[in-house]
């Protein structure tokens, strides 16, 4: 009969304190929700490819490529070559060679979907990557040209749930057009770090790809790893040296030139702010927890005293407590689990994840699960149902609202001013560096390219663009921006040995400068050497750093002066653009050199249109139409450019909304236990403050009674927040070749938000006791 009684007096315990009980309750469920999402996620990233029984024995190829004036790894290997590299280390047991096709779209039937990234692989694919075969012979396609198979997602979005036999898809490759039966329907495996939804064998294995090979399973990698390092073999650069990448260095190596899309990455930095925030999330929720807890059982001390005084013992006033406690966080776990089970999609498409419910609740995290609600349930219910039963309410009183200023509490409510003011700061810090990223982007703004490289007669759709109203300008293109053509170019430094640095070509028409607002140093000067100039040509300001020696100028210059490599005989350098982002800020500026010549147009591949920013949905909705007209076997291939760009710095993107919605909840909690505790302490001041309101005091000074402690708090954590965060983002920001700088505003502004917050909380408290009736107060 213990059992239920004791339940019975916790509910009532509840119900009599609803405000402190849903706050406790929501705050921790909320906080718990967020934690385990992210740990989840922080294992599953940091567990890729545990799936995979050869996982340890795979490594992928990487040689040096000349980026700038250094050297990066990159994972570009020239297929046929090998056989011969393999032939010479009898411990690998077999390699993998891929390469990469990109449709413009694909079709079934009458119906057009998206393109798609076709992996053409070795028949070795399933000894690296074990997918699993849903219908078919995936082995057959692997090893016989011209047969396709395709991902469970994807059949089941182009055939629905029906039988795959006899299926064929509409393959639109750049420069033809076919259609092939689907012989085989795979499955991923679980944390699967290749994400390809097509495969076909490798047809031409002399053309360049990317490489992996497999060490026979009683190899010692380390050793081996030494020997093939050290080892000369044919490389890109003529006869050099490769290094070994395992899978893992490979998914968290974001600074790796990589020649496969489908080789997924994840910055490891982003990552651990992304796991902190989380745990800083539920330190919140769990400081909310203690607080108001404290203050709710202060409420109980009399209750347990008579209970005591009535016959119960000193286990039964344990065993309530601890239940008291430990059901408050066994129900706040259950609302997280309906939490997530709502949350889950919304998470995955901000981190670009591939959690499902299932993993969450998998044997690789139900164990970290299972000991950190352990942890968190029955710790502070052991530490509560000790310390409460020792404690007269009088000594309670002393101990928690008394003259020693609620020490505990105190430095609970700091810490969750700490951590608001922390987290505020880093989202800012970052969104600083995204803004400098999207403003570089605005060149970008509003540019639809369409083609894809494909041999398509383009000048009659082109000429029927130009007329639409909603287009502001339109030229034809050889090549998409991001994409140029590149060179590698030998550069002499004084005292250094000849380095070659990669420099992107363009051969366009002027309008290509123009329309994307290409700044000229000198556009007067520029204007008048194009008209007098066969060959013109402009070069950007990392051209002229690398390639110039130091206060000449190369305006008016022979190409050949400063490119060794250059074809374009009497080529002269009429102007000097700054430099412009092509990809992500973590690269620096590659330099550029582009002709400015009108192109023909049987070799223009693409259209790039600056659309009207009032007109966009209906100049779009006339561009499709239009395509659709000219093109009715194509699917559109349209790009939004700015988009685009925003996409090589995704990771930066995802976890600036990642911190803002963490920064977010981190106020909302904040905001909850603050409403709490100074609900609680001017319910337990009530009389002080009728005997201040008698004696003369006014509204504003009551207010002003109640709100002066939590500023002082804000003002402590203010101060040890702030260096501690600069400090951290100080080096997660020299990742970047270009870094925006961290200015006062990123930290006055948290420090506002808090106090504003803080303000109206509590004052929304202090001014309804302030404005109570204080005979009535001095009488409770």
């Amino acid at each position: 009969m213990q059992y239920p009684v004791i339940l019975k007096l916790i509910l009532r315990s509840w119900w009599r304190n609803k405000l402190f009980a849903s706050i406790s309750l929501l705050s921790l469920a909320i906080g718990i929700t967020c934690t385990i999402l992210l740990i989840s996620f922080v294992t599953y990233e940091y567990t890729i490819e545990s799936s995979n029984p050869r996982k340890e024995d795979i490594f992928r190829l990487t040689q040096n490529v000349p980026v700038m004036q250094k050297q990066k790894q990159g994972t570009f290997v020239y297929g046929g070559s090998v056989p011969d590299i393999v032939s010479q280390f009898p411990e690998i047991e077999s390699y993998l060679r891929m390469n990469e096709l990109q449709t413009s779209g694909i079709r079934v039937g009458n119906e057009k979907f998206d393109k798609q990234t076709i992996v053409k692989a070795d028949s070795s694919l399933l000894h690296f990557f074990p997918f699993e075969t849903v219908y078919g012979n995936l082995p057959e396609v692997l090893s016989h040209p011209g047969q396709v198979a395709i991902s469970e997602k994807l059949a089941r979005l182009y055939f629905g749930n029906e039988n795959y036999e006899n299926r064929t898809i509409t393959l639109e490759l750049p420069d033809t057009i076919y259609t092939v039966q689907v012989t085989a329907v795979f499955r991923h495996y679980p944390q699967a770090m290749l994400q390809a939804d097509i495969l076909t064998s490798l047809s031409d294995p002399e053309q360049g790809s990317s490489c992996m090979i497999l060490l026979k399973k009683e190899v010692q990698s380390a050793s081996f790893r030494q020997r093939f390092e050290e080892t000369g073999l044919p490389t890109l650069m003529g006869k050099g040296n490769y290094q070994l990448l395992g899978l893992q260095d490979s998914y968290f190596n974001t600074d790796l030139s990589d020649t496969s899309q489908t080789m997924e990455h994840r910055e490891i930095t982003l990552l651990s702010i992304g796991l902190l925030s989380a745990l800083l999330i539920l330190s919140i929720a769990c400081f909310n927890y203690v607080n108001l807890s404290f203050s709710r059982l202060l409420k109980q001390v009399r209750m347990l005293h008579v209970e005591t005084l009535m016959g119960a013992t000193r286990q039964y006033i344990h065993k309530q407590l601890f239940a008291d406690t430990f059901l408050t966080v066994m129900l706040a776990f259950l609302l997280s689990v309906l939490l997530i089970n709502d949350l889950l999609p919304a998470f995955n498409s901000l981190v670009a994840a591939h959690l499902t419910f299932g993993f969450i609740f998998s044997g690789k995290v139900l164990p970290l699960l299972a000991l950190f609600i352990i942890i968190l349930s029955v710790i502070p219910a052991l530490y509560m149902s000790r310390k409460m039963y020792s404690l007269s309410e009088s000594n309670y009183r002393l101990f928690f609202i008394g003259k020693k200023k609620r020490r505990i509490v105190s430095i609970l409510i700091i810490l969750q001013f700490i951590i608001s003011i922390a987290l505020m700061t880093t989202f800012l810090i970052i969104r600083s560096q995204l803004n400098m990223i999207e403003n570089e982007g605005k060149r970008y703004e509003n540019i639809i390219e369409l083609g894809d490289g494909q041999q398509l007669s383009l000048l009659p759709i082109y000429n029927d663009l130009k007329s639409l109203p909603g287009i502001k300008s339109a030229i034809t293109t050889r090549r998409n921006i991001f994409e140029p053509w590149s060179m590698a170019v030998p550069v002499n430094q004084e005292g250094e040995e000849e380095t070659l640095v990669m420099v992107n070509l363009y051969n366009e028409s002027p309008k290509f400068q123009e329309l994307y607002d290409m700044t000229l140093l000198h556009p007067e000067r520029t204007k008048e050497l194009i008209a007098q100039t066969a060959i013109p040509v402009i070069v950007n300001e990392s051209f002229q750093h690398h390639f110039v020696p130091a206060g000449e100028d190369p305006i008016s210059q022979p190409l050949n002066k400063y490119n060794k490599n250059n074809t374009q005989q009497g080529a002269i350098i009429v102007g000097v653009i700054k430099d412009f982002k092509l990809t992500s800020f973590n690269q620096p500026v590659a330099p550029l050199q582009m002709i400015l010549q009108e192109v023909p147009e049987n070799q223009c591949y693409y259209i790039s249109l600056k659309i009207d920013p009032d007109q966009r949905v209906e100049t779009l909705q006339k561009i499709r139409q239009l395509w659709e007209t000219h093109f009715p076997n194509r699917s559109f291939t349209g790009t939004d450019l700015y988009m685009k760009y925003l996409s090589f710095n995704q990771e930066v993107t995802n976890f600036s909304q990642l911190l803002l919605v963490y920064s977010i909840i981190s106020l909302f909690l904040t905001a909850f236990g603050l409403f709490g505790i100074a609900w609680y302490a001017s319910e337990q001041r009530t009389r002080e403050i009728g005997i201040r309101k008698v004696n003369g005091a006014s509204t504003w000074q009551i207010v002003w009674l109640l709100n002066r402690p939590f500023l002082c708090y804000i003002l402590i954590a203010f101060i040890i927040a702030t260096p501690i965060v600069y400090t951290l983002m100080l080096h997660w920001i020299e990742q970047f070749a270009y870094r925006a700088p961290i200015g006062l505003e990123v930290f006055i502004l948290p420090l506002l938000i808090t106090l504003v917050m803080t303000i109206c909380t509590v004052s929304f408290n202090s001014w309804r006791v302030a404005k109570s009736n204080p005979i009535d107060a001095i009488k409770e």
